[in-house]
């Protein structure tokens, strides 16, 4: 009996999958295939490769400066930051380089940007899957791979447990980050939401104040001293900060004093991100049903809090600890 793991997309929701794996194998279950979407893919591709202590060890040590520095934050084509530290990392210390090469089957999933259509990975660089996987839309970059644009898996299928049924899974373990998003949810915890929004938006003021600080000149240089690339960076600082900004909402929109502040860019847009991937989870799930479900309960946690991987990881941990005597009963291990 081969035993299949998808690991679902949700930024930095996804360091919750090295605990939901780390008390699976607590519970002497044995991962044979492994299949992930967005940050999924990243601790998939880790863990395929053997290597998911090692980055069990890196992402707890991270600090919000360290997170700053790797995302590479400011403007490129199609994203807000680059990334290419990220996939640097995953490439020098937590991934081999070639499919072939892992250590378990595993498989990862994108998105076409112009036909819309699922891009599924099995062979080749596993290094260029994982990075147009996680390509999330308006933060990272598109990455184009034989001709093609890609972005987020998770945009249409953030929980690939077809993958692993195709690489031969009999039973599936599916994690999905998204279970406090529904809308059910987002309404009976309006406040928390708006909080966690507003997070993401914090981080990136408080990045757009550290670029300032090492942009800054001494003695209060003039513009026209300043080099065309110099003046390109202070462009995009500005840019930067009018992107984050939350401005009081204009035109025919005319909000009444009750309403909830108005949300900046960055927040309509992880926000919306939140509601879709929730939602084409739900329709996904449904019509392709894992055997068992684990769902860490992750409403406290921004997109961009990827130096709360202890924490993280944690309750990934609970996760599988609420759920051990319906695992060890599905699988008919010993109680």
């Amino acid at each position: 009996m081969k035993i299949g793991l998808a690991l679902g997309s949700g930024a930095s929701r996804g360091w919750a999958h090295i605990g939901v794996i780390q008390a699976l194998e607590e519970l002497g279950i044995h991962i044979d295939i492994v299949a992930g979407s967005s940050i999924g893919a990243y601790v998939g591709a880790a863990y395929a490769s053997g290597k998911l202590e090692e980055l069990s060890v890196w992402v707890k040590s991270l600090t919000e400066w360290q997170v700053f520095a790797l995302m590479g934050v400011g403007f490129y084509r199609g994203g807000l930051v680059s990334g290419l530290k990220v996939f640097k990392a995953l490439e020098d210390n937590f991934a081999f380089k070639d499919f072939n090469d892992l250590q378990k089957p595993f498989a990862t999933v994108a998105t076409d940007l112009y036909s819309g259509r699922e891009v599924d990975f099995l062979r080749g660089s596993v290094i260029e899957a994982v990075r147009a996987s996680c390509a999330i839309p308006g933060l990272f970059p598109p990455v184009c791979v034989d001709n093609r644009w890609l972005v987020d898996g998770g945009v249409v299928n953030p929980v690939p447990v077809n993958l692993c049924r195709a690489l031969g899974a009999d039973i599936v373990f599916a994690i999905n980050l998204s279970a406090d998003f529904r809308p059910q949810s987002l309404l009976q915890n309006q406040l928390e939401h708006e909080k966690n929004q507003q997070k993401n938006s914090d981080f990136f003021k408080r990045s757009q104040a550290q670029i300032q600080s090492w942009f800054k000149k001494s003695g209060d240089k003039e513009e026209l001293d300043q080099t065309p690339a110099e003046q390109n960076e202070q462009g995009e600082i500005n840019i930067l900060q009018q992107v984050n900004a939350g401005e009081e909402l204009k035109g025919n929109v005319n909000p009444s004093p009750n309403a909830l502040p108005a949300p900046s860019i960055l927040n309509a847009m992880s926000g919306s991100l939140d509601i879709l991937q929730a939602r084409v989870t739900r329709s996904r799930l449904a019509g392709d049903p894992p055997d068992i479900l684990i769902e860490p309960q992750l409403r406290d946690f921004g997109m961009m809090e990827f130096y709360r991987a202890a924490e993280l990881i944690e309750e990934g941990r609970n996760s599988v600890t609420r759920i051990a005597d319906q695992i060890k009963y599905q699988l008919r291990l010993p109680s």
